[in-house]
């Protein structure tokens, strides 16, 4: 079973939205509008309507500094309260954030900052899936060692689908896997056995 991934915008600071990216996933949105945010670009509004059983608009009514974030963060809490199981995503630029990310991470919740939504993995196209992966595996730990590498096709997938919040379609999956090998990412012998082939 797939978890719920949430994410909740900081209209504040990212106003480019591609609600096109939630169809059919396992999303749910809280767009977060500060009290500057009276009127939204239709564009929007439509995307808005066509996807409103997963979207959520919460208008803070507060000015002040910080005050957009700290709705925020009281939002995730009241989420994780209701879903201990979701995934947690902050779409901000704003690098506050990290602090509560952190906590939420040293306390199991699986979270993350990102930028942009194509930075968030269950919202990524095949070829950002891909290039995300590539990035995974070539990128050292802190203790300076590349991310385990997995062995065998089935390891592979689980691996894959590990870092999707176990989200892809088997479909969505045997895609990304045919993009990592188109790529020379990864090697596939006869007997379903992987090499990773980056250095």
């Amino acid at each position: 079973m797939s978890r719920t991934n949430y994410i909740f915008i900081d209209f504040e600071n990212v106003q480019e939205i591609d609600l096109d990216r939630i169809k059919d996933k396992p999303v749910k949105v809280i767009l977060v509008l500060g009290e500057r945010h009276r009127k939204l670009e239709v564009a929007l509004v439509k995307q808005l309507l066509e996807y409103a059983p997963q979207v959520t608009l919460v208008e803070t009514g507060r000015g002040g500094k910080n005050a957009l974030d700290l709705v925020l963060s009281e939002r995730i809490g009241e989420t994780k309260k209701t879903d201990p199981r979701g995934y947690f995503h902050i779409l901000s630029g704003d690098k506050d954030f990290d602090a509560l990310i952190g906590y939420l991470k040293d306390n199991g919740t699986p979270a993350a900052r990102r930028a942009a939504f194509s930075e968030i993995p269950i919202l990524m196209n095949n070829g950002e899936r891909v290039e995300f992966i590539i990035q995974y595996f070539a990128t050292p730990t802190a203790s300076g060692n590349k991310n385990t590498r997995p062995t065998d096709r089935k390891a592979l997938e689980s691996h894959i689908q590990h870092l999707f919040g176990k989200a892809l379609t088997d479909s969505e999956l045997s895609d990304t896997i045919a993009g990592l090998v188109a790529r020379k990412a990864v090697a596939i012998t006869d007997k379903n056995k992987v090499q990773i082939t980056l250095p």
